[in-house]
């Protein structure tokens, strides 16, 4: 379904900067040299017109702070503008898991970040995805900074890009504090440079250099711009789990709940306050901790959101994949269930059931 006339929400993705209403074109800009070369305005306006088609990529942002210390943020983005699908996975200081999936369907939103899930509605409103932040950039460079200059083409990912420039510049913000005073805010925008591809107008590199001190890089390691996207790349249920079919029995009852079981990273999920009651014990939550302490006779079960450490009768034990809140309820994997209290917990494949015996 094609989506149309809507306006733009924000990802919030790593280099997102908050842009003020100038003329696009307003800054001075100097022409690449050669006979017949394109000139800074005809290119950015090469760029802010392209249609964004679908693509998969990955890049990386590096930011490195005054202090010597740096920060490394990957990400894959699956886009599907034409139909509204946007899909974007995050991991932090190189590590190999996912630690925040966003998908977009349309007007429905699925986010899973630090354990805890969470839908929303757009209610008309589009996703701003990498191409749209794209040309967000593009504008940065046009209105912030000193001097932009189109430098030419170059080839990056074997693809060939457009390099803009553009120095650092002293920024002042006037605005009205809480107590009605005008004040004003200096800044400074950092020296940018940028390439963009020339055939889909998508931000390939970008580097700053902040004359106070710290830089950043974001560089796109890999692309796609003709991908066959798979039937489970835009599905909430790939990811939150698809789990109305999942069923459980505690001593061969079937049960249910107000939130069924869902699949996160191939580990089945269980809400854990309905199970660990029905088998007779305690739950205690503790909003500040973000943790569940249960007690079912003489043991003790204690574990944190996000966390896959728990402890169990003061043993120290591992889940699959942490404890997580879903809709509001806390879910942990089912197999947790046999180790804390001492179930006896199966998985009938063919009937897509979890099983509990208590012992």
């Amino acid at each position: 379904m094609m989506l149309n006339n809507r306006k733009w929400v924000s990802a919030g993705l790593g280099l997102a900067l908050l842009v003020m209403a100038l003329p696009l074109y307003g800054a001075s800009a100097a022409p690449a040299t050669g006979a017949g070369a394109l000139t800074l305005e005809q290119v950015a306006k090469e760029i802010e017109g392209k249609k964004p088609s679908p693509f998969y990529l990955e890049w990386k942002e590096t930011s490195t702070f005054e202090n010597g210390t740096s920060k490394v943020v990957s990400y894959k983005q699956w886009e599907d503008v034409p139909n509204a699908r946007y899909r974007s996975e995050v991991n932090y200081d190189g590590s190999d898991k996912t630690m925040s999936t966003s998908i977009i369907n349309g007007d429905d939103g699925v986010f899973i970040t630090e354990g805890k899930t969470s839908k929303v509605k757009l209610n008309g409103m589009e996703w701003d995805g990498f191409s749209k932040m794209s040309k967000r950039e593009l504008k940065a460079l046009l209105e912030y900074n000193e001097a932009p200059v189109f430098k030419g083409e170059e080839t990056l990912l074997g693809r060939t890009a457009y390099h803009l420039s553009g120095a650092s510049k002293p920024l002042n913000r006037k605005f009205t504090d809480a107590e009605g005073i005008e004040r004003v805010e200096k800044g400074i925008a950092p020296a940018r440079e940028q390439w963009f591809d020339k055939e889909t107008g998508i931000l390939l590199k970008e580097t700053t250099t902040d004359p106070r001190g710290g830089s950043s890089e974001s560089i796109v390691t890999s692309v796609d711009f003709t991908p066959v996207f798979g039937c489970d790349t835009f599905r909430f249920e790939a990811s939150t789990g698809g789990t109305a079919a999942i069923k459980v029995t505690i001593d061969g009852a079937a049960q249910s709940f107000e939130q069924p079981p869902v699949i996160v990273e191939g580990s089945t999920l269980v809400p854990l306050r309905a199970i660990f009651e029905k088998l007779g014990a305690t739950i205690d939550w503790n909003e500040k901790e973000q943790s569940v302490t249960a007690k079912k006779g003489t043991t003790t079960v204690y574990l944190k959101i996000g966390d896959t450490n728990a402890t169990v009768g003061g043993s120290a034990k591992t889940l699959e994949v942490p404890a997580q809140i879903v809709n509001g309820h806390t879910m942990v994997p089912v197999r947790f269930i046999g180790e804390a209290l001492g179930a006896e917990v199966k998985w009938e494949p063919s009937s897509q059931t979890v099983v509990i015996t208590n012992k």
